[in-house]
């Protein structure tokens, strides 16, 4: 889970999800930012569904299916999210 650079505090699951487009501190109000690393390994969880749409013309699924099973993936990743994500205190550049 993250824990804020300005107070030191951890953040709960739920707490991570509601502040997840803002990134602000529940406990104290600063803003925060993902840092780089973060954001590399975030990036995985969108290649996750281009590496199924080969698995998806192999066998043919239906419109429907695909779309419940993108659903499921979308749910999962979001559900994931606050375990992966590191905060800073000022955004990092990818390199």
């Amino acid at each position: 889970m993250p824990v804020c650079h300005n107070c030191g505090r951890k953040w709960t699951w739920k707490q991570t999800i509601k502040t997840m487009f803002r990134l602000k501190c529940p406990h104290c109000g600063k803003k925060q930012y993902e840092s780089a690393s973060s954001r590399i390994r975030g990036s995985v969880f969108v290649l996750i569904p281009l590496i199924l749409l080969p698995i998806n013309a192999w066998f043919e699924f239906s419109i429907g299916t695909v779309l419940i099973l993108a659903i499921i993936f979308a749910f999962i990743m979001i559900g994931l999210y606050p375990f992966i994500i590191k905060l800073s205190n000022e955004e990092e550049p990818y390199w």
